[in-house]
């Protein structure tokens, strides 16, 4: 965990950008990011953002960009 960042809200995943590589799923120490099936791509999703601690371990682990913490 990173402990000289931290967001007050949980992170958004851009679908779009998301190539579903699953890092993001790994660095979550709170397991709520999951691999989800749309169409014919996987792409990550939240799945309980109110349980999110907001370490942004997922944001750093993800290669492409594709969470974000506004």
């Amino acid at each position: 965990m990173n402990d000289n960042l931290r967001c007050e809200i949980p992170p958004v995943v851009d679908k779009r950008r998301c190539t579903g590589c699953g890092r993001c799923v790994a660095a979550c120490s709170s397991r709520l990011l999951t691999l989800e099936v749309d169409g014919f791509r996987k792409h990550a999703r939240l799945s309980a953002p109110e349980r999110c601690c907001g370490c942004l371990d997922c944001i750093e682990a993800c290669p492409v960009g594709a969470l974000r913490c506004d």
